[in-house]
């Protein structure tokens, strides 16, 4: 009888402890969010509405990216673990090679090098509008030589290769040499009057014929190829872009939003100030337009769209207005940026990049890479003591999202640095 009784009990708190487990509810911190947020899919112009001068309020401290704070313990809810998604960091290399007709050769011993140092992310040239690594269908005449002679869609080879076991991020040039020598009126201007060999102008990028045939071009890579995202190189205006449709759309934006004027921005001296706020107001709005669109065709396969952007060294919270590539205006949309850290080019040593990363990961840190060039200013490259330096500063510094480039330049001691740090 007592077994029974006890047998009784037992059962009862097995159901009622199994109840309890089933209405309990799966999260125990409401409203916590990731920090990551996907870019909104608005293609609203972000200036236009917004006083003329619009620019971040200096120093930034973007509201968006503050760390969600654990809430008090109020409930028995609230010991519940809170499990979240954290991405493994970005370990990426950018591929390239010397020689693409004979690069088949080499594939076998970077793919080794780069799984041995833990490469999660791949990028590879996809070319320029006129000069193209892949076979971009009805435009037989702007593929490379290297096709042309061999046949080998180097793209897709490298694609599907690198793409089994890394993210693949096809890297779209914006210089066009060839075109500027076919159409020279379509040159940028700089600021003391010379056309760009490489730029076109901001007016014929953003509406003109060039401009049509990249949003083209990336269409057309990220419809046909297995590519993880698409991004966006050498779009850096500063120097160049003053030429008279540039001066024609400057005037037409400040009249637009209650500044009108009759000419460019000038100092004491007569030469246009390009410095000026306004100008990179002008050039951030209008680029912006013309990378949504860019940002939809990505989206619209799937894709991801990164945009490379510089570092303003002499004041970082100028993020780069002044190239018309704003940080907090670009990211509205763009999923990442991929911003370039030449330490020795730009001659500042690898220890500032932990300062660097620190002001970065206030943009997000899952919003942000932070690339590391390997080129000095004798033609060759750093040396890998600097190169863990600049790493190890930079992780330092909270900014775990790293791409390494070119592949060329890295040699056995590189990689070796590359294989201790992040190696699997």
């Amino acid at each position: 009888m007592i077994t029974k009784f006890y047998r009784w009990i037992l059962i009862t708190l097995m159901v009622v402890g199994i109840t309890c487990l089933l209405v309990l509810p799966s999260s125990s911190i409401a409203g916590m969010a990731n920090s990551y947020s996907e870019p909104s899919n608005s293609l609203t112009p972000k200036l236009g509405s917004t006083p003329f001068y619009l620019t971040p309020s200096y120093p930034l401290s973007p509201s968006s990216t503050a760390v969600p704070v654990n809430p008090p313990v109020t409930s028995p809810q609230a010991y519940l673990p809170f499990i979240t998604h954290v991405p493994p960091p970005i370990h990426a290399m950018r591929v390239a090679y010397a020689d693409y007709e004979k690069s088949r050769g080499e594939v076998d011993q970077i793919e080794k090098q780069m799984q041995a140092a833990g490469i999660n992310m791949v990028g590879l040239g996809a070319g320029r509008v006129e000069w193209t690594y892949f076979k971009w269908a009805g435009h037989e005449a702007n593929w490379s030589n290297d096709i042309k002679s061999t046949q080998v869609d180097y793209l897709a080879e490298d694609t599907n290769r690198f793409g089994k076991w890394a993210h693949i991020n096809a890297v779209v040039d914006v210089f066009a040499p060839n075109y500027i020598k076919a159409h020279p009126e379509t040159a940028a201007i700089s600021f003391v009057g010379q056309p760009s060999q490489n730029l076109v102008s901001t007016t014929e990028l953003v509406s003109g014929e060039f401009g049509q045939q990249l949003l083209d071009m990336i269409d057309y890579i990220a419809a046909n190829y297995p590519v993880d995202s698409i991004s966006l190189t050498e779009l850096f205006y500063h120097i160049d872009g003053y030429g008279p449709d540039d001066k024609a759309s400057y005037l037409a934006y400040s009249a637009q939003y209650g500044n009108p004027r009759t000419d460019w921005p000038r100092t004491t001296d007569g030469t246009i100030d390009i410095n000026d706020i306004s100008i990179g107001n002008w050039r951030t709005h209008v680029l912006d337009v013309y990378l949504d669109k860019i940002v939809a065709a990505c989206h619209k396969y799937g894709k991801k769209f990164f945009m490379d952007v510089g570092l303003s060294l002499d004041d970082l919270t100028k993020v780069t207005n002044e190239h018309g590539t704003n940080y907090n205006v670009v990211l509205e949309h763009t999923d990442k940026l991929v911003i370039w850290g030449y330490f020795e080019l730009d001659d500042y040593p690898p220890e500032y990049f932990e300062d660097i990363a620190q002001f970065l990961k206030g943009f997000g840190q899952d919003r942000v890479i932070l690339s590391i060039g390997l080129w000095n200013k004798a033609g060759g490259a750093t040396t890998a003591s600097k190169l863990e330096t600049a790493i190890l500063a930079s992780q330092s510094g909270g900014m775990p999202n790293l791409w390494i480039t070119p592949s060329t330049l890295m040699d056995v001691d590189h990689w070796n640095v590359l294989e201790k740090l992040w190696g699997r």
